[in-house]
């Protein structure tokens, strides 16, 4: 399960996460949001989730951001 941002991200009309990316190895999965909805999203990754993991958000204020887990 991915949260975006230690404090909720805003998830307004005019200010919101519009899509969450899980990237690993030989696998991606992405989850669109819209306005209103919580900042977060889970994914079916499993045992393949062992190697190095990377996280894309994208914000329709703010553009794209990653973090490597």
């Amino acid at each position: 399960k991915i949260k975006v941002g230690a404090v909720p991200h805003p998830m307004e009309e005019k200010h919101f996460i519009q899509w969450v990316e899980v990237l690993g190895e030989g696998f991606s999965y992405r989850r669109f949001l819209k306005a209103g909805d919580t900042p977060e999203a889970a994914f079916p990754c499993g045992c393949a989730c062992s190697g190095k993991l990377t996280v894309r958000e994208y914000c329709n204020l703010h553009g794209h951001w990653k973090t490597e887990i």
